[in-house]
């Protein structure tokens, strides 16, 4: 790929389909399931969620800081070693799953789960021990392989998925379906990524650095575990505070228009990838200006779009997921205000300069508010309380990333 734009536009327009699909999948499952089901179903999302952000260990990445194109034979040993791991990873994610489901339960007060959680988590563990596929790919330069595999898997998922509910095997047909999803995927990635670094013995008789990877990629699973918390936690507080049909009424509310993910993640994927260069060739200036056309270019998109969410937020809520989800509306009313926050590219540039503890202190002081702020105003308002603590915090965590951007990079506030 030529150029950044290049590369970002790529990611663009894969994340386009992948997200829309996942945007619309919601829509046709509230058809499908009954409010309880629906709700039970977003309890495991919740888990895997979660799951994700601890065991994938913040090793995908790592793998834009370490890799190095020049020397193939470190790249190897890079490529086997965070394998490896990643499938330990799987390993103990299945077992974790399987063996805390009557805490998981319990915790819930939902007893519709526990039929399900050891077949989910032999699902989740497959996803984690593929997780770092897509990172390889684009650190590698080979975004259209990247590219054209998630939109492949995106396709395959939504046939699996809404195949058992046609037949009418409901819920349980649904996490099976999960099952045989992340086995084609696990088995297609690693094949793509294993397969061209034969002979495997090569990498295997270089030194592993392990300890190196983790100790930069453990602060990042650290901040990444406490922004999950801080993310989801005003939807684990009424996932366990309410019943299964209430916490469906909150899941459609909560709602996040994915331009985070379509946009935002793309432009910032690309940029994890080329600043650390930049950094060590002493081009400051350079990143600034990357990051302040990107910010120009994502307020284009994402300003007209909030604004038009804000004033129809009752018919697109009820348009898409029907009257009986009338009352999340009040819910996607607060959350958002959450999509100016869309414009900002702060949190990659700490990683960036090697400063992953940044993130690390920044994420667990917001987090930390948003605990004691949430329990407050759920006393306070009830059930939109998680919700308001769950806006206002995220303002203040980009507050601080912008803080710490302008001092690493030197940049001024305009």
């Amino acid at each position: 790929m030529s150029s950044l734009a290049d590369k970002a536009g790529i990611l663009v327009a894969s994340n386009l389909i992948k997200y829309a699909v996942g945007f619309v999948m919601p829509m046709v499952l509230v058809r499908m399931l009954s409010r309880s089901d629906y709700g039970t179903y977003q309890q495991l999302a919740l888990l895997a969620t979660l799951g994700t952000a601890i065991l994938t260990l913040g090793l995908p990445a790592s793998v834009y800081y370490f890799y190095d194109r020049v020397d193939k034979l470190r790249d190897k040993a890079l490529t086997l070693q965070t394998s490896t791991m990643m499938a330990i990873s799987g390993i103990v994610t299945a077992a974790g799953v399987a063996f805390g489901a009557p805490l998981i339960v319990s915790l819930t007060k939902n007893a519709a789960l526990a039929p399900l959680l050891g077949w989910y988590g032999a699902a989740l563990g497959l996803l984690i021990a593929s997780e770092h596929f897509v990172q390889f790919m684009i650190a590698q330069d080979r975004y259209r392989i990247a590219v054209f595999v998630e939109t492949s898997e995106t396709i395959v998922r939504v046939l699996i998925l809404v195949l058992p509910l046609l037949a009418g095997y409901g819920l349980m047909g649904l996490v099976l379906a999960n099952i045989a999803y992340a086995v084609l995927r696990f088995c297609l990635r690693n094949a793509l990524l294993l397969l061209p670094l034969r002979p495997l013995g090569e990498g295997m008789r270089q030194p592993w650095t392990c300890k190196s990877q983790l100790a930069y990629s453990v602060p990042l699973c650290l901040m990444s575990l406490v922004g999950v918390i801080g993310s989801m936690l005003d939807r684990g507080i009424v996932a366990t505070r309410f019943t299964a049909s209430d916490y469906a009424i909150y899941a459609v509310g909560a709602l996040e228009i994915p331009l985070d993910s379509i946009f935002q993640a793309s432009v910032a994927t690309v940029l994890r990838a080329a600043m650390p260069a930049l950094i060590r060739a002493g081009r400051h200036d350079e990143v600034v200006r990357l990051m302040h056309e990107g910010v120009r270019k994502l307020s284009l998109i994402v300003l007209p779009c909030f604004v038009f969410l804000l004033a129809y937020s009752h018919e697109f809520i009820t348009t898409l997921f029907t009257l009986d989800y009338a009352r999340s509306v009040s819910v996607f009313r607060i959350y958002v205000f959450l999509m100016p926050l869309n414009m900002f590219l702060l949190s990659p540039i700490p990683p960036a300069y090697g400063r992953t503890r940044i993130n690390l202190h920044v994420v667990a002081i917001v987090t930390a508010i948003h605990v004691v702020l949430s329990f407050v105003l759920l006393h306070w308002i009830g059930f939109y309380g998680p919700a308001v603590s769950a806006i206002s915090t995220s303002y203040l965590l980009s507050a601080f990333y912008f803080v710490y951007a302008r001092r690493l990079t030197g940049g001024t506030v305009p």
